[in-house]
C-alpha cells in the first residue's frame, strides 16, 4: 500500500529553517568573532580620503590663529562707541588678511579692516562698513554696534590641544580640509580591508563570450566588484572556479593566504556539483539555505545566493 505522505526535508522553499540562526543573532556572532585590522599606514593628507583614522588628530595651533575680524569694516575701541547719536573717528590705516596693522592706535582712531585680518592691538569691536559713513580720513558711526561685535577670538573654532578628529573616523573631504588647515601633512590610517571573491560553476562564461546551451554570463562578479569598489577596499578578483573539489580547495587556501574576507557566489545549494558547503563544514551561519557565512582561523567567508 502506497503511503499518502512522506517526510520532506527543509529547503529554500520553506519559510522557516530550524537549522538556521535569526539574522540578528547571526550578525551578533559575526561581529563578536571579527578580528579588527591592526596594520597601519602613513599617508599624505591628500591621499587619505575615505580611509579610517588610526590616531586622534590633535591641533598644535589655534584656529583661527589670532583674534581677527569676521567682517569687512572698521576696527575700533569699544570705549569709542557712542551711547547715543553718532561720533567721528579718524582712520589711522588699513589691515588686510595676512598683513596686519602694527602701529600703535589711540582712542578716537580706527583701522579699516578686511575679513580675516588680525585685530589691531587694543581694538575689540568691528563696525561693518555698511554701518559707517566715510568722508576722507574719517568715519561716522552710530550706537547700533555692540561691544565685541564681528570679532573672532583666537582658537574659537579649534584651540591648541583640542582633538579635531577622533581615531576610527572615516575621512571625508571636509575632514581632509580640516587636517590641512591644522598644517598636518601626513596621517596614520588603518590599512584597507583585503576582500577576495570568486564565482563557481561550470556553466559560467565571461562577458563577451558566446553562450552555448545551458551557459550563463558571470554577472555576479561585476556586481560584487562594483559594491566593493564603492566600499574602498583592496579587491582581489579570483575569477571563476570550476565545480571541482580540488580547485575549490585551492581557491579557499589562496584566499586565506591573501585576503581578510572571501566572498563566493554559487555552489551552496544541494546539487550534486555544489561543493562549497562540503568544503566548509564548521562554524556556518545561515540566513537562508543559499546565503551563508563561514569563518575559520581569523578569516571570514561569505557567499550570496546566485
Amino acid at each position: 500500500m502506497t503511503p499518502d505522505a512522506f517526510i520532506k526535508q527543509n529547503s529554500c522553499m520553506d519559510d522557516y529553517d530550524p537549522t538556521s540562526l535569526p539574522a540578528d543573532i547571526a550578525l551578533k556572532k559575526i561581529l563578536e568573532a571579527i578580528i579588527p585590522i591592526e596594520s597601519l599606514e602613513k599617508l599624505t593628507v591628500r591621499n587619505a580620503l575615505n580611509r579610517v583614522l588610526a590616531e586622534d588628530i590633535t591641533s598644535n595651533i589655534n584656529v583661527p590663529s589670532g583674534t581677527n575680524s569676521a567682517m569687512d569694516g572698521y576696527a575700533i575701541f569699544s570705549s569709542d562707541l557712542p551711547a547715543q547719536g553718532t561720533c567721528e573717528l579718524r582712520i589711522a590705516g588699513t589691515a588686510f588678511a595676512g598683513k596686519p596693522y602694527k602701529e600703535k592706535l589711540f582712542p578716537g582712531e580706527c583701522v579699516r579692516i578686511m575679513t580675516g585680518a588680525i585685530m589691531p592691538e587694543g581694538t575689540d569691536t568691528v563696525v561693518i562698513q555698511e554701518h559707517a559713513e566715510r568722508s576722507g580720513n574719517t568715519i561716522r558711526i552710530g550706537a547700533d554696534t555692540k561691544t565685541g561685535a564681528n570679532v573672532r577670538a583666537a582658537g574659537e573654532d579649534i584651540a591648541v590641544g583640542d582633538t579635531a578628529l577622533e581615531k576610527g573616523r572615516r575621512l571625508t573631504p571636509a575632514d581632509i580640509g580640516l587636517i590641512a588647515s591644522l598644517g598636518i601633512a601626513e596621517v596614520e590610517v588603518t590599512r584597507k580591508l583585503r576582500v577576495a571573491f570568486f564565482s563557481t560553476g561550470d556553466e559560467l562564461r565571461s562577458v563577451g563570450d558566446k553562450l552555448e546551451d545551458g551557459q550563463i554570463y558571470d554577472s555576479n562578479r561585476y556586481t560584487l566588484h562594483g559594491m566593493l569598489t564603492r566600499l574602498g577596499v583592496d579587491i582581489i578578483d579570483m575569477g571563476v572556479i570550476r565545480d571541482d573539489r580540488a580547485d575549490l580547495q585551492l581557491g579557499f587556501e589562496e584566499a586565506a593566504r591573501s585576503a581578510d574576507v572571501l566572498i563566493t557566489t554559487g555552489g551552496v545549494s544541494v546539487g550534486e556539483a555544489d561543493y562549497v558547503k562540503e568544503k566548509l563544514l564548521e562554524g556556518r551561519y545561515e540566513t537562508r539555505p543559499a546565503a551563508c557565512l563561514w569563518q575559520d582561523q581569523g578569516h571570514h567567508f561569505f557567499w550570496p545566493a546566485r
